[in-house]
């Protein structure tokens, strides 16, 4: 389970920072097509875009999902503290 939440973690923080510049380009692309002319290639762009920027906000709900899993799961694996109580004291 861990590992799999790894592998989603680093997924979700690499299409986190990739897919803004790609929307970037395809939205840039669909103004230059737009401005040149061509409406349906600027409009298919324009839905591209819109499907990336999607995809974009899944990656930020699995990238802050899968961290606060892993947070909480690494919260209660630590060991557990001895006992402190009086007759410990008393034994040194």
């Amino acid at each position: 389970m861990r590992e799999l939440l790894r592998r989603l973690l680093s997924w979700g923080v690499l299409l986190t920072l990739l897919l803004p510049m790609v929307i970037a380009i395809v939205l840039g692309l669909g103004a230059l097509l737009s401005s040149l002319g061509d409406e349906s290639g600027g409009a298919a762009c324009g839905r591209v875009g819109l499907v990336i920027g999607a995809a974009w906000f899944l990656a930020l709900v699995a990238t802050a999902t899968a961290s606060g899993i892993m947070a909480l799961e690494a919260g209660t694996s630590r060991p557990e503290r001895p006992d402190r109580s009086d007759n410990s004291l008393a034994d040194r």
